[in-house]
């Protein structure tokens, strides 16, 4: 019972003590503005204060307890801390004057809530003396940031003794372009970006177009008002960026027949319009290539220059358009759109009946059932060989009448001449039927 007693008691007084550890908090003051809390170690109990110049300055610890607050100072460890000397005043001690570079910590009944590391910012100046972008390494990628940048690291031990960088952060602005999908144009856009430590040697994303790059920080300075900038020279831009589009202008007419759906193409005669969206005016050079896929670009049926281009596919097969896009100097190229398009094979189907002003709407014309003819003749005959109707596009068809009249029902006649778009020729002769009731009035 008694060991039981004593474990309940020994429990209670940690959770005492580490309400005591959660209550307690160190605030930091003096210098020119207020002091930064520039990092926060929760990992290490550690905070990194910034202060511009050390007069006045002060760390002031506040309790749960008015017990005696114990003060000390480590440079390298924890485990190797010196006290210094402290006032008191109920649950608040006060450290005057501490020295800049070192890590304070106070304890209350031996145990401690956290540390505070002091850096006087006023004694690591940042001179942002040059800007350079003129040697680029892959403008058309990226852009690298070079040029004369002088700053002294800021550093701090953990309690555990390692030695640590505060990391600087630079606020980087510049001009590009951005692609918006849903009005298929480029807008310009300001870039800001916050770059970790020294500006020199980070990179950029490479601008769409001409633009200067600013550099301001680091934001430490910021936050006392001292922040420092610099401008480049006006960047000529070279990297390329394309959007391409390609879209098939004419439908498939409602007596095309069916076919397995391709990415683009489709049934021959196919008219599709070719379009490229750039970085103008840095984008200065468009070449449009198109081939047979079987053939390879060594051997193009077309190759054009231009943001534009419609061409006709009317040869059944797989082909393949590309775009190359080029900057003014051509240093840089984009080659990412490529397009497959398809064109199926002819066929040629000829109904043997139809029944005009029946059911309009409902197979009240004589029309073919095709894919892909490039070439088209039909001539309907009565059974004395006069001509009734001729037509040439295989979308048309016949509507069963003579001089705006229909004729008698009965048995026809038509001669059809072909092409397809895979070279295969259609000659084809029969006899068509009309299917009228006979109080169907002419027209």
């Amino acid at each position: 019972m008694i060991q039981r007693m004593c474990i309940k008691v020994h429990f209670i007084c940690c959770l005492l003590l580490l309400g005591f550890s959660l209550q307690a908090q160190y605030s930091v003051s003096g210098g020119r503005g207020v002091p930064l809390l520039a990092k926060d170690d929760t990992y290490n109990r550690l905070q990194v204060y910034l202060l511009n110049g050390m007069g006045q300055s002060e760390i002031r610890y506040t309790s749960a307890s008015s017990l005696p607050h114990k003060w000390y100072r480590y440079k390298n460890s924890a485990l190797n801390a010196e006290p210094v000397a402290a006032t008191q005043q109920g649950n608040v001690s006060v450290v005057s004057n501490p020295e800049e570079g070192y890590g304070y910590f106070a304890e209350v009944a031996g145990e401690l809530a956290r540390y505070v590391w002091i850096i006087d910012y006023s004694r690591y100046p940042v001179e942002l003396r040059s800007l350079d972008l003129s040697e680029q390494p892959d403008p058309c990628a990226y852009l690298k940031l070079s040029g004369d940048m002088v700053m002294e690291k800021l550093m701090y031990h953990t309690p555990n003794g390692i030695l640590t960088e505060l990391k600087r952060q630079f606020e980087v602005t510049y001009k590009t372009l951005e692609w918006t999908e849903s009005t298929a144009l480029f807008s310009q856009k300001e870039i800001k970006k916050v770059v970790d430590g020294n500006p020199s040697g980070q990179t950029l994303d490479a601008p769409l177009c001409d633009t200067d790059v600013r550099i301001a920080g680091d934001l430490f300075a910021r936050h006392f008002g001292i922040e420092k900038s610099i401008a480049s020279s006006l960047y000529q831009a070279v990297a390329i960026e394309v959007h391409g589009f390609a879209d098939k202008l004419n439908s498939d007419a409602p007596n095309v027949v069916s076919y397995e759906a391709a990415d683009l193409g489709g049934s021959a005669p196919v008219d599709i319009r070719f379009k490229a969206v750039a970085n103008d005016p840095v984008a200065a050079q468009y070449i449009w290539k198109i081939y047979r896929k079987e053939d390879g670009p060594e051997k193009l049926l077309v190759r054009f220059t231009g943001e534009e281009l419609v061409y006709t596919f009317d040869k059944f097969g797989e082909y393949v358009a590309e775009l190359e896009v080029s900057n003014r100097s051509l240093s840089c190229t984009d080659q990412s759109f490529s397009r497959d398009i398809k064109i199926v094979e002819s066929s040629l189907e000829i109904p043997n009946a139809f029944s005009p002003g029946t059911s309009p709407g409902v197979n009240d014309e004589f029309r073919v059932a095709y894919k892909s003819l490039v070439r088209f003749k039909g001539t309907i005959f009565n059974r004395w060989g006069v001509e009734l109707f001729t037509w040439t596009d295989p979308s048309q068809g016949w509507d069963g009448k003579k001089g705006g009249k229909y004729v008698p029902p009965g048995v026809y006649f038509y001669i059809i001449e072909a092409e397809g778009s895979d070279g295969v020729p259609y000659k084809r002769k029969g006899d068509i039927n009309i299917l009228r009731s006979k109080n169907v009035q002419n027209e």
